[in-house]
C-alpha cells in the first residue's frame, strides 16, 4: 500500500510538471488573411483579438469557437492593430494602432491608442503617442495608471488616471526593441525586447516615476519574446514568437526561471490566462508577408491544471 502511494505521488508530480495540455476548443479569428498579432481576455472567458491586415478587432463569447468582427477599421490614422488589452475593472478595451513602416526604421504615421467599451465596442477616447512611435502593447497598474510600450522609440509611455494625454515615463537605452509589457504583483513594470531577446524590470519610484531598469538573468535564452501577461498565480506567461513556444517565467530577485508550457506553435505572439486555461494566439507571425498564407488563425487553449 505504501509503495502504491509513493508511485501515485510520483505520477502526480510528473503530471503537474508536464507541458500544458490542450483544453476546450480552439477559437478561429475571422476568416481570410486576418494576420492577428495580439489577444486579450476577460475573466468570464470572452476573447478579443486585433488584426494587422484588416485593422479590425474580433471578439469571441465564452465557449464560442469563432471570433467575429467587433470593431471596424478606423476611418483615419494608422490601420495595423498590434497590442490589445482588456481593462476589465474600467470596462475598457485598449487598442494599439501603428504604422508598421516604423518597425522597419522608415517614416510613418504617429501611433494612436484608441479605447472602446468592452461590451458595446463604442469608441471612448484616442491618445496620440507622437512622432516616431510604434505602439505595441498596453498594461495597467492597480492605481489605474496605464503603461504603453513603444517599440520604435524604445520607450514606455504613461497615462495617469484622469489624464487626457500620455507622457514619456521611461526612455532608458536598454529598452530598445521593447515589445511585451506587464505590471507584476510587486507593482514593478516588466518588459521584454523582441530585438534583443531580453527581459527587464522597471521599478516604480515613490513619486510614480520610472526608477531603475534591471535586466533579468535568464535560466535559458529567449528567442523573439513578444506578448506577456502575469497570471493570477503570480507567474509571468510569455510568448516566444521565434521559438514557437510559450513559457511560464518565475521571477525571484533579478533572476528569471523559464519553463516552456506550450510548444510546437507557429509564431505565437500573445496570450491570456483565464482560470486554469492559458489562451495562446498562434499568429504565424513569420509568415505575415507570405501571400500564400491566408489562415485560418486561432486562439488555442492549453490547460495549466489546478
Amino acid at each position: 500500500m505504501r509503495r502504491t502511494s509513493v508511485v501515485m505521488a510520483a505520477l502526480a508530480v510528473a503530471l503537474l510538471s508536464a507541458t500544458a495540455s490542450m483544453a476546450a476548443d480552439k477559437v478561429q479569428i475571422g476568416s481570410g488573411k486576418v494576420s492577428p498579432e495580439s489577444m486579450t481576455a476577460t475573466s468570464d472567458g470572452t476573447l478579443y483579438a486585433g488584426s494587422i491586415a484588416m485593422g479590425e478587432v474580433f471578439r469571441a463569447a465564452p465557449s464560442a469557437t469563432a471570433a467575429d468582427k467587433f470593431i471596424d477599421k478606423p476611418a483615419d490614422g494608422p490601420q495595423a492593430i498590434l497590442g490589445v488589452f482588456a481593462n476589465e475593472k474600467g470596462g475598457t478595451l485598449w487598442v494599439c494602432y501603428s504604422d508598421l513602416a516604423l518597425f522597419a526604421g522608415k517614416p510613418g504615421m504617429n501611433s494612436l491608442v484608441r479605447t472602446y467599451d468592452l461590451k458595446s465596442g463604442e469608441a471612448k477616447a484616442t491618445y496620440d503617442l507622437g512622432s516616431g512611435s510604434l505602439c505595441n502593447d498596453v498594461t495597467v497598474a492597480v492605481d489605474g495608471t496605464h503603461y504603453i510600450a513603444d517599440t520604435a522609440g524604445g520607450r514606455v509611455f504613461r497615462l495617469k488616471p484622469g489624464a487626457t494625454t500620455v507622457d514619456t515615463w521611461s526612455s532608458d537605452p536598454q529598452l530598445k526593441g521593447i515589445d511585451g509589457i506587464a505590471v507584476g504583483p510587486d507593482g514593478a513594470v516588466y518588459a521584454n525586447s523582441v530585438t534583443q531577446n531580453k527581459l527587464f524590470r522597471i521599478d516604480v519610484g515613490a513619486d510614480g516615476g520610472a526608477a531603475k531598469v534591471t535586466e533579468l538573468s535568464l535560466s535559458q535564452p529567449l528567442k523573439g519574446p513578444d506578448g506577456m501577461r502575469f497570471g493570477d498565480d503570480g507567474v509571468l506567461y510569455l510568448a516566444e514568437n521565434a521559438n514557437g513556444q510559450v513559457d511560464a517565467v518565475t521571477i525571484k530577485a533579478d533572476a528569471a526561471t523559464i519553463k516552456p508550457v506550450a510548444t510546437g506553435l507557429d509564431g505565437p505572439t500573445a496570450l491570456s490566462k483565464v482560470g486554469s486555461t492559458l489562451w495562446v494566439l498562434e499568429a504565424k507571425i513569420g509568415k505575415m508577408a507570405d501571400p500564400k498564407e491566408a489562415g485560418p488563425y486561432y486562439m488555442i487553449p492549453f490547460s495549466l491544471g489546478g
